[in-house]
């Protein structure tokens, strides 16, 4: 098992995501980060509607405390979501944090 990082969208019960491995991440601070961007998800996969309108996060690693992060829309913050992102992102040691750039319109009105 290998953590994995990077962005995601949770629209219509799907995951839709990009990871990479630790090895392949950027660093940032003290932080891991995949390069791949929300808005290349957004191209790359869905395209339709505008991006702020859906719940979106993304798992990064913290190089400190040695654990993932999982930034997510308060909206999707729920058990059975949360689980489908440790699965995929094969994550064991992780906390989940809200961050103001990870809102989708209805939580940022």
């Amino acid at each position: 098992m290998s953590v994995q990082i990077g962005p995601f969208f949770y629209i219509k019960n799907k995951l839709i995501h990009n990871t990479c491995s630790l090895e392949k991440g950027r660093r940032q601070a003290d932080k891991l980060d995949n390069s791949y961007s929300h808005e290349q998800l957004w191209d790359d996969h869905i395209r339709f509607g505008e991006y702020i309108d859906y719940p979106r996060g993304r798992v990064v690693w913290d190089i400190t405390n040695n654990r993932a992060i999982i930034y997510i829309d308060r909206c999707i913050n729920k058990p059975e979501i949360i689980s489908k992102i440790k699965v995929t992102f094969e994550l064991q040691n992780y906390t989940v944090a809200y961050d103001d750039h990870y809102r989708c319109r209805n939580c940022v009105e």
